[in-house]
């Protein structure tokens, strides 16, 4: 009778953050240790001996989960319309969900816990990667639409990227702009055509 294969370190870890990802999604800080071993098939204790803790592993999967074949590679599947006006309700709208979904895994690493926690410097590169190559795409893709604009593509992709953002991180629902309202900012500015200056 022939005995399984153990699987190498480096496989065991990946399976385990693979079968964590959907679980951090549903449950959130309430995940435990024991879910994440009945979703990898694995006993508790071989989580143990592949992370420090459960907080070792919620940074890992984040990581995983904020990494390029996961968030910029699908990039090339996204079609953001083909005129300007199309292409800026689709890029805020695009903009809000990713930050929508950062939102959710940061509350994640920053969640509540017993002792003072210094989030993995990682988590932030993998931030700062995601958003260079968002910028970067979203430029190519307004880069025909230059003619049209009164600034640099570049200038008016980082616009759209802080109303979108700002608009996110308003956290007072009453107050915030619809898709709708700031494109028609990002587009016409904010005075009306018939007042003088």
């Amino acid at each position: 009778m022939s005995r399984a294969v153990p699987m190498p370190p480096e496989q065991r870890r990946a399976a385990i953050i693979e079968a964590t990802i959907p679980l951090l999604q549903e449950q959130g800080t309430g995940l435990t240790t024991k879910q994440v071993a009945e979703a990898a098939g694995v006993a508790e204790g071989t989580i143990f001996r592949v992370f420090d803790s459960l907080q070792d592993l919620i940074e890992a999967t984040v990581i995983e989960s904020l990494s390029a074949h996961r968030i910029s590679d699908p990039l090339s599947t996204i079609s953001l319309g083909s005129t300007l006006e199309e292409k800026t309700h689709a890029t805020l709208q695009l903009i809000a969900g990713r930050i929508t979904t950062i939102r959710s895994l940061m509350v994640l690493v920053h969640g509540p816990r017993k002792a003072p926690h210094h989030p993995n410097p990682c988590i932030r590169d993998e931030l700062d990667a995601r958003r260079i190559e968002m910028d970067e795409w979203l430029t190519a893709q307004f880069q025909p639409h230059g003619s049209e604009l009164t600034c640099p593509v570049g200038d008016y992709v980082n616009l759209l990227s802080l109303l979108a953002m700002g608009n996110a991180m308003n956290f007072s629902n009453s107050s915030r702009l619809g898709v709708d309202d700031l494109a028609t900012f990002a587009l016409h500015g904010a005075l009306r055509k018939d007042v003088q200056c």
